[in-house]
């Protein structure tokens, strides 16, 4: 590497920010990596972003690899639903919950204001750099989190063209298109989301679902997606579109 030259914000340029953050480049690719630091503040800006990125996702990993997309689903250990502390934290949800739907109800039922006060992105997946092999969805899912959403839905894009059966890319590619402000693309990939009744984003992707149709003004589609779901926010959210 030649410290002289600039360095594009592209994928090369993180896979290089990466390999000197996980500490992989020998003695001299270090070297002239701060030397590059020195020289260029706007290289040394993005080695900071790309480093805090590293520090404020979680330090667990998903139990699938994300090289195999999540097509094997492992069952989460059973919860224990009746201990005292889990209690207390679903008494407050649902209260949170009452208040979040009165405070609508009472101040005027519209599509609009139903979709606003639902509608927040899925979180998205926790990774790290050093568990990942396929930085298409890496860094799609780096681009997520950012809220760059058209440079998420571009790179997962390819990856659905090559396996649309994969219900994490299908999934978070129609979220990523709601998040987008493009429902009509969300539809397409939710309803084939919701199609996969045994993917871990099934539930969700139900929900997301009838954002998408109530984004389009098509409420009977959207009461219809949720009529027999039993996931307590879609119950909540299926009660407010009966209110419409």
């Amino acid at each position: 590497m030649d410290p002289n030259n600039k360095i594009q914000n592209n994928q090369e340029t993180q896979e290089l920010i990466d390999a000197y953050l996980l500490g992989t480049q020998d003695s001299d690719a270090q070297a002239d990596f701060k030397e590059r630091m020195k020289l260029f503040p706007e290289f040394r800006a993005l080695v900071e972003e790309q480093k805090a990125i590293i520090k404020g996702v979680e330090e667990h990993t998903l139990k699938n690899s994300l090289e195999d997309f999540h097509e094997e689903i492992v069952d989460m250990p059973e919860k224990n639903w009746f201990s005292p502390s889990w209690l207390a934290l679903a008494a407050s949800f649902l209260i949170l919950i009452s208040v979040s739907t009165w405070a609508i109800l009472s101040s005027g039922n519209s599509p609009q204001k139903v979709f606003a006060a639902n509608f927040k992105p899925d979180p998205g997946l926790p990774t790290t750099m050093s568990t990942s092999s396929n930085y298409d969805f890496y860094y799609g899912m780096v681009n997520y989190k950012r809220k760059e959403y058209g440079e998420a839905i571009s790179r997962w894009e390819t990856l659905y063209a090559a396996n649309p059966e994969n219900d994490t890319v299908v999934y978070f590619l129609g979220v990523a298109n709601l998040a987008n402000g493009n429902a009509r693309q969300a539809r397409k990939y939710l309803q084939s989301a919701k199609g996969k009744t045994e993917s871990a984003f099934y539930e969700d992707a139900q929900y997301y679902l009838a954002l998408a149709l109530l984004k389009e003004n098509k409420i009977e589609e959207a009461k219809q997606t949720l009529f027999k779901s039993t996931s307590p926010a879609n119950i909540v959210l299926l009660k407010e579109l009966k209110s419409l």
